[in-house]
């Protein structure tokens, strides 16, 4: 069964981001496990605790309401619902849901409110894009709930260790016959060849059957260059493999994956290269 994580602090972003899934794997046997991570606050005696702080059994309590909810008004569906609450850092019990539950997807909103229900969703982001081991969707605050029909995937044609990599975008452009734009963002000066491209990336077998285009885009400013591209096209989903030691380096840095994130209207959809 493929399983998805959703880190929840139950915002209307958080909702909104877990909304998004549902409509995108509509039809497919999945299980959304819903995920909330939380810190306790340390207090002292000129700071005590509030009385209206939740506890552990709290939120479980309230998590496993909202999956309720979703069971009966999913229950002619293929969806399961379950719940998990940890205390501690979001990226790190991320990390040791993935491999505890074997998640395949980690769908996470990116934009949260103000208080309390910001806590998780927002500025943490970034950080379980980078530290997330399996594919994570970013779903922005506004964007539209539809299924992918064009797909931006922007590439450094540095090759990929295996087909597996990129399956996550492949499955859900076979998924939906969606249009992928493999943009190669190059630097200044720098030459390459369809051919190339395809080679570099190991394409050749998996674009079988899917219709795509090349692109070609140059400079320095590479978040730049993806925006550009993504306000001059109509895509619906960009997809990206961020890598360490280049230049996704550059837009994944917290700040500008957060510019991407949060200002753009499109899901981010990150898959890892492990190999």
């Amino acid at each position: 069964m493929y399983k998805v994580l959703v880190p929840t602090d139950r915002s209307k972003n958080a909702n909104h981001a877990l909304d998004y899934a549902l409509n995108l794997l509509g039809g497919q046997e999945v299980e959304f496990i819903l995920f909330q991570s939380y810190d306790v606050p340390v207090y002292t005696a000129d700071m005590p605790m509030p009385i209206d702080t939740l506890g552990h059994e709290e939120l479980q309590r309230i998590l496993e309401k909202d999956a309720d909810s979703l069971r009966k008004t999913h229950a002619t569906s293929s969806f399961s619902f379950s719940t998990r609450v940890e205390i501690g850092s979001l990226s790190f019990n991320v990390n040791a849901l993935l491999e505890e539950l074997s998640i395949d997807l980690v769908v996470m909103g990116t934009k949260g409110a103000s208080g309390w229900e910001g806590v998780i969703i927002g500025s943490n982001t970034a950080d379980v894009i980078q530290a997330a081991s399996c594919a994570v969707l970013a779903v922005p605050h506004g964007a539209e709930i539809t299924v992918p029909k064009t797909i931006l995937f922007a590439s450094d044609n540095k090759g990929l260790s295996s087909n597996d990599v990129v399956a996550p975008m492949i499955r859900l452009a076979k998924l939906y016959k969606a249009h992928v734009h493999l943009m190669n963002v190059l630097d200044e000066g720098k030459l390459t060849t369809v051919d190339e491209a395809v080679a570099g990336l190991r394409l050749d077998n998996l674009l079988e059957g899917i219709d795509h285009t090349f692109h070609f885009e140059y400079g320095k400013d590479k978040a730049q260059a993806i925006e550009t591209y993504l306000n001059t096209h109509d895509i619906d989903l960009l997809a990206v493999v961020p890598r360490r030691n280049n230049f996704f380096d550059a837009i994944f840095h917290k700040s500008v994956t957060r510019k991407l994130a949060l200002h753009s209207m499109v899901p981010l959809l990150a898959m890892h290269d492990l190999g």
